[in-house]
């Protein structure tokens, strides 16, 4: 299974925060750290607020924090949600079309892989993937005061 450089933003600035200790944290800072375009950070930054799972402030002193507990923000909702609409085959995609649909048995197989995929991730939550929170903000080079 592959999930789309959407989810993958997604999932890193949610670790990023969560390593953040509750500082707001502009999303061009996140950008920065992770080599990504500020567009694109900005892109899903504003998808995970709609979402609930981020806190955004404007003006000075602005920024992105997370606006549940890392414990509580699970990974499979996150990349399922985000995933919603990109089927793994074509069949399975909104507006989709194939010429056995119908009679085909692949959809349904799929769905069951997927289902499971993603209750597995649904073990997990933000917490257990930045639970090495020191090796993550020395690695983003975040300063030390960020992490404890």
């Amino acid at each position: 299974m592959q999930i789309t450089t959407f989810s993958d933003y997604c999932l890193r600035i949610l670790i990023y925060l969560a390593v953040s200790d509750g500082r707001r944290v502009p999303a061009r800072t996140i950008a920065e750290h992770y080599g990504i375009s500020v567009h694109h950070i900005a892109k899903a930054a504003k998808w995970l607020t709609r979402e609930g799972h981020v806190a955004a402030a404007k003006g000075k002193g602005g920024g992105l924090t997370l606006a549940r507990r890392p414990e509580q923000i699970r990974i499979g909702e996150i990349i399922r949600k985000a995933e919603e609409g990109s089927g793994l085959v074509e069949c399975m995609r909104p507006n989709g079309r194939c010429a056995i649909e119908g009679a085909c048995g692949l959809a349904s197989i799929l769905d069951d892989a997927r289902d499971a995929f993603f209750d597995t991730l649904n073990q997990y939550s933000l917490a257990d993937a930045s639970a090495k929170r020191q090796g993550i903000a020395r690695l983003l080079q975040m300063t030390s005061e960020l992490a404890r």
